[in-house]
Order: C-alpha cells, then structure tokens, then sequence
C-alpha cells in the first residue's frame, strides 16, 4: 500500500511540509526516516519467521528495489539482509 507524504497528506487535509514538521518535531526524525524504520523492523521479523527470499521480503515491507532496500538495512541494522538472517 502507497504511504508516501503526499498521501498521508491528503488522507489527513494537511501539507506534506506540515505533516514532515510533525515527525521532525514528535518522533525526532523525519517522515521518510521513520518510514523506512518501519519497514526494516518489520522485514527483520519476516527475516527470522520466514524462508522467504530476501526480494520478497523487500517487497512485502513496501520497497520496489531490493538494492535500495538492502543499503537501507544495512545503514539502519548494521549488516544486509543475508547476514541478518543467517
């Protein structure tokens, strides 16, 4: 499902702008930041729960492009995807 800051935007009636100051502000990171937080906390459970291959995995947790999911992973946990699982 699309969660991009233009339509969480528009489902809420504010400005992506505003909507990116919340986060900033609330969470101490900003929007997409925390998005992708999100997403590898939960590719870390499909990790260790599934025998899915990483691809799908990076699917299933809303990225289109494994490499960008991959280098994503690797900033945020410190090691790719691979070496998480094994």
């Amino acid at each position: 499902e699309e969660v991009s800051l233009s339509v969480l935007a528009e489902q809420f009636h504010l400005s992506g702008q505003y909507i990116s100051q919340l986060f900033k502000k609330e969470l101490g990171c900003g929007y997409h930041a925390y998005l992708n937080q999100v997403r590898v906390e939960k590719a870390k459970k499909y990790l260790r729960q599934t025998n899915e291959p990483i691809t799908v995995v990076a699917e299933l947790v809303g990225f289109s492009d494994y490499r960008i999911f991959t280098k994503i992973f690797k900033g945020i946990v410190g090691v790719t995807p691979s070496q998480f699982r094994k």
